[in-house]
């Protein structure tokens, strides 16, 4: 987990740079196995990244940087596992319902991924829920950032929780022609 803990600080140069400086320390922090404070420091982080989904819904670098950190405590074990990967769950998919950046939406997808592929963390249910609504994006209206989260999604979940994405493969066959002949390049 160490060297991972570089790759998510997020230096920005705006005026809530304070925001991403304390998350960076709190993050550092929880990247120090010996700390005796780490469940508190989760707790803590948890509720900066509650704050920070709900204050700056548009504000892209506190978007970054809340995904990182979810990204990162997915691994953290806490007595309340089940609650965490709900909320977890539950951001990854506010995000990808209003988030339209690219950066956003391929981070969201990853750190679904890392959900989804996590010890099992994230419940065979849940998956499918994702799985389903990405098809349904694929098939339904021409909404180009939907159709991208889907294809993003799919790709995630075939790779990281491939048993249960495995069941919707031909369901998966039809649809993604939809987003093949997309004439969108990011699609």
């Amino acid at each position: 987990m160490g060297s991972s803990c570089q790759a998510i600080r997020y230096p920005v140069a705006t005026t809530s740079a304070g925001n991403i400086d304390a998350l960076n320390r709190v993050l550092a922090n929880l990247c120090t196995r010996s700390n005796p404070k780490r469940k508190k420091l989760v707790i803590l982080v948890e509720k900066l990244l509650l704050i920070s989904w709900i204050i700056y819904m548009n504000a892209f670098s506190e978007n970054l940087g809340a995904l990182r950190a979810i990204y990162e405590l997915i691994d953290v074990t806490i007595s309340e596992n089940a609650s965490k990967v709900t909320k977890f769950s539950n951001y990854m998919r506010a995000a990808f319902e209003t988030k339209h950046d690219p950066e956003i939406v391929v981070l969201a997808s990853k750190v679904l991924g890392h959900l989804a592929r996590s010890d099992g963390a994230m419940t065979a249910d849940k998956v499918e829920r994702q799985v389903k609504v990405a098809l349904e994006w694929l098939r339904g209206e021409r909404i180009e950032y939907r159709r991208f989260a889907a294809v993003l999604i799919l790709k995630e979940m075939a790779e990281k929780a491939s048993t249960v994405f495995n069941i919707h493969v031909s369901e998966f066959m039809d649809a993604i022609w939809v987003a093949l002949r997309d004439p969108t390049l990011a699609v």
